[in-house]
């Protein structure tokens, strides 16, 4: 049922997974028509634009008994003539409301298919893996790191530059805030950014080594986006934002605006939200609206971390969601965090490759010999990990 990335003509597909004690089918129609436009109500028989404006249900694909997948063929002409598509898009796919009514024991949405013409109405990634690659001037092989700032809270934005500068000088590619670093008085957004800014100018400098650093911006979007075009003019490389307390709609916002024309880094804290056990939403959804709405970098979470992660094979295929060809929008970076050090990173190496950020906090920054050596000891074991892997491949072919 996932594999179908065709929707008929005219339309696209939410594919939901339901369990139910009534005809899987049956269920799944009610969903068409309650997600959609509802039942007929009024004088007079349904006319033609209303009976165009329901959705259908396109297949099904029953497990057991009441339990399998469907999707539902919402039409395309119900969506809004102007603006931001992906609002009408998650309303209909989600909000019906569809979690709320106890017509199945459970119901996931567990997929999107859209078609071309309403790809293109989104713009996607503004960097992603390439274009974070050219901006760091980077080849297509080489690996990338990343740190994140700690501790997350009760540093000055002197402490940040002096942490920022030391990671930078071990050879990191990108540095982001860490979600907690709200832009308190004690650490105001502005007085960060330039003195993390500076900081790197100087490294950069000295050592040659560019960084992006993604300051923490998250907030109501309208303050949000002034306050990033403020931070961008001060010398923000990147941006960070998440979407679970902004909007997803302001990672669009943001993505799009040509004040903010820097990459973005989507925190996800909290996406695990959605997908707990009973009715919700699949990561792969979410993983696809973050691509879609221009997000440059999404976290994994780490292999052998300290967070309860996807399993190995449901990883691989989120990172397959942020990395495969999808028409017109680029590939996102996708990233790894959460107790990520010198040990576990060969297994995300393992699981999702060279194209991928690892991103360590407490392994560069609570490093016994400093931040610097912190950084340099995950760059030791990546290349280890790689050099290995071509050793074995050449002693394979002789």
């Amino acid at each position: 049922m996932n594999e179908q990335r065709h929707p008929p003509r005219g339309t696209f597909l939410g594919v939901y997974y339901i369990e139910t004690t009534d005809d899987l089918r049956r269920t799944a129609e009610f969903i068409a028509k309650e997600e959609s436009a509802g039942s007929w109500s009024g004088e007079g028989a349904p006319t033609g634009l209303y009976a165009r404006a329901v959705a259908s249900v396109h297949d099904v694909h029953e497990i057991a008994p009441g339990r399998g997948y469907a999707a539902v063929a919402f039409p395309t002409a119900n969506l809004p003539e102007s603006g931001s598509l992906f609002p009408a898009i998650w309303l209909y796919l989600t909000a019906g409301p569809l979690f709320e009514r106890p017509f199945a024991e459970r119901v996931r949405l567990a997929d999107v298919v859209l078609p071309e013409e309403v790809l293109a109405a989104f713009r996607g990634p503004r960097f992603g893996i390439r274009g974070t690659r050219a901006l760091l001037a980077k080849s297509d092989d080489a690996l990338l790191f990343g740190a994140i700032v700690k501790p997350g809270a009760g540093l000055t934005p002197e402490e940040v530059a002096t942490r920022c500068a030391a990671a930078a000088r071990g050879g990191i590619d990108l540095i982001k805030d860490d979600e907690k670093m709200n832009n308190s008085a004690y650490c105001p957004l502005i007085g960060r950014v330039q003195a993390v800014s500076q900081t790197l100018r100087r490294v950069q400098d000295e050592t040659g080594q560019d960084v992006i650093y993604c300051t923490h911006v998250t907030g109501r979007p309208d303050e949000m986006l002034a306050a990033s075009r403020q931070a961008v003019r001060s010398g923000a490389s990147g941006l960070m934002v998440n979407v679970f307390a902004a909007g997803l709609s302001s990672l669009q916002m943001l993505s799009e605006d040509e004040e903010t024309a820097v990459p973005i880094y989507v925190h996800s804290g909290g996406r695990s939200i959605l997908s707990q056990e009973g009715n919700g939403i699949e990561t792969r959804v979410f993983a696809e609206f973050v691509r879609l709405l221009g997000g440059d970098y999404l976290d994994l979470y780490a292999q052998g971390g300290y967070l309860r992660s996807e399993g190995l094979t449901e990883a691989q295929r989120l990172a397959d969601v942020l990395r495969d060809p999808w028409g017109s929008i680029a590939p996102v970076l996708p990233t790894c965090s959460g107790g990520l050090t010198a040990r576990t990173l060969l297994a995300n190496y393992a699981a999702f490759g060279r194209d991928m950020l690892p991103m360590a906090g407490s392994a560069i920054f609570g490093h016994p010999l400093g931040a610097a050596a912190g950084a340099i000891a995950l760059q030791q074991a990546g290349e280890s990990y790689f050099q290995s892997a071509r050793h074995d491949s050449r002693e394979e072919t002789l």
